[in-house]
């Protein structure tokens, strides 16, 4: 594209749009639906779509068509129902996880109060203290109660999110 570089920028076709409005449109299904999840899917839209707005100029960028949208407006009318699928699976999802993730919590925390052996009578203290392996449980329970909790946290985030159509670029994939 070395040579071309500077026509492909400037290019129209007969309607007005300019290469970014041709990369906001909908990819068709057949290469959309090799993604599996609308949230994945509408993240590769986003990175293709980011990925020609850094190529182009920034005129191109805020140009409007004969229909006097400019790329962003496309890509958003576009992709208006995707963002809507995105956004319900990723809910359906995060409350799947979200249940599982409180029952280990709570598993793990039961785990953490009921001590294995139980408790000596004279001085209350568990009577595997000495022994290796009650450490190795003691430290292993608790790395695995704060990983269980900032899992479910990371869950209930998700359900919060506010899901705007940039939120599927980096933000909710993240998470």
């Amino acid at each position: 594209m070395s040579e071309h570089k500077n026509i492909y920028r400037t290019i129209k076709d007969p309607l007005g749009n300019n290469l970014l409005h041709l990369a906001g449109r909908m990819e068709p299904p057949d290469k959309l639906n090799r993604i599996s999840g609308a949230a994945l899917q509408i993240q590769r839209e986003l990175q293709w779509f980011k990925e020609v707005e850094g190529f182009l100029c920034s005129l191109n960028i805020m140009q409007k068509n004969s229909s006097g949208e400019t790329p962003q407006m496309v890509f958003t009318r576009e992709h208006k129902k995707l963002v809507i699928e995105g956004e319900k699976w990723m809910k359906t999802t995060a409350k799947s996880y979200t249940i599982t993730a409180a029952l280990i919590t709570t598993i793990v925390f039961a785990a953490a109060i009921i001590v294995p052996g139980g408790n000596n009578q004279d001085n209350g203290f568990p009577v595997f203290t000495n022994d290796h392996a009650f450490t190795i449980f003691a430290v292993l329970d608790v790395v695995s109660l704060f990983t269980s909790v900032t899992s479910l946290l990371i869950f209930l985030s998700i359900l919060m999110t506010r899901f705007a159509e940039k939120d599927f670029l980096f933000k909710l994939p993240t998470k």
